[in-house]
């Protein structure tokens, strides 16, 4: 039987600290991108160089913003992949009904690079229209995605209809969910995220988190704000260990990341650089 990458990943550093620092895993990215999604769009794999023969990885599907491209997350992506993921990015800027991200993984499934891939841990996860992306390629049938991350999900009111109409209320009750926005936020403020937190389904492990001072473009730090950026402030921060601790956690398990999130002196829960951070069902 293949072997879980997750079992052997270790790296320095303590609670969430040790999920911001790079993991045990050089990353590649292929020659050749994966062709084509649904849309015509290629598809950027970032890839974990095996530590040893047989591992097999779980698979993280990524939904960009609007009119954004993986290399703006490029940081982000690498990371994760340092942490024994295959991260499947769709170069699709208009992701928000989730199809090319579904896309993604159908085509890492069908590529040479299948027998890498742990087909029964696969989570989606995105940034402001990719969020809702992320979610919808969650609860479509059939996906096989367990757990979803929105980042800077735009308000109620500023969502398009038809992205968010499904969230969260269609959260199935194997599915978790962690919302992580900014602060300083005006386009997913942690009161517009409240609204979305509120109407989880009952019974659904569901989580929340603002980041201290961030704004609607910190996750695209590399790791800081590039020159001229937009609504970033200070770069990717804290997203960067909340967001790699969750996935390790609900894709494998690991007891270390659990940690992060579990008992009352958790450091989600305590940590001075998130505000308004809750979990529970």
């Amino acid at each position: 039987m293949a072997a879980s990458a997750f079992g052997s990943a270790q790296a320095r550093g303590r609670g969430a600290e040790r999920f911001g620092n790079a993991g045990p895993y050089e990353v590649d990215t292929i020659e050749k991108p994966l062709c084509c999604d649904s849309k015509g769009n290629s598809v950027e794999v970032y890839l974990p160089r095996a530590r040893r023969t047989g591992e097999i990885y779980p698979v993280v599907t990524w939904g960009n913003g609007t009119w954004a491209k993986p290399e703006k997350y490029a940081f982000l992506l690498r990371h994760l992949a340092s942490w024994g993921m295959i991260v499947v990015a769709t170069r699709d800027s208009s992701v928000g009904t989730g199809e090319t991200l579904r896309d993604a993984v159908a085509l890492l499934k069908r590529s040479e690079l299948a027998p890498l891939a742990d087909r029964r841990r696969i989570a989606a996860i995105g940034h402001s229209q990719g969020a809702s992306g992320a979610f919808n390629a969650a609860v479509a049938p059939s996906s096989g995605i367990g757990t979803t991350i929105l980042i800077d999900l735009p308000g109620r009111r500023l969502c398009n209809r038809e992205h968010c109409a499904a969230i969260p209320t269609e959260l199935r009750e194997n599915q978790s969910i962690l919302f992580l926005s900014g602060e300083k936020d005006p386009l997913s403020s942690p009161d517009m995220i409240d609204g979305y937190f509120s109407e989880v389904p009952a019974g659904r492990l569901r989580a929340k988190a603002a980041i201290v001072g961030a704004d609607h473009n910190d996750i695209q730090g590399q790791p800081g704000c590039q020159p001229f950026a937009i609504g970033c402030r200070s770069g990717i921060g804290a997203f960067l260990p909340y967001a790699t601790a969750w996935l390790r956690w609900q894709l494998a398990g690991d007891k270390a990341a659990a940690a992060v999130f579990g008992g009352k002196e958790a450091p989600f829960v305590r940590d001075p650089q998130l505000i308004d951070a809750v979990i529970g069902r």
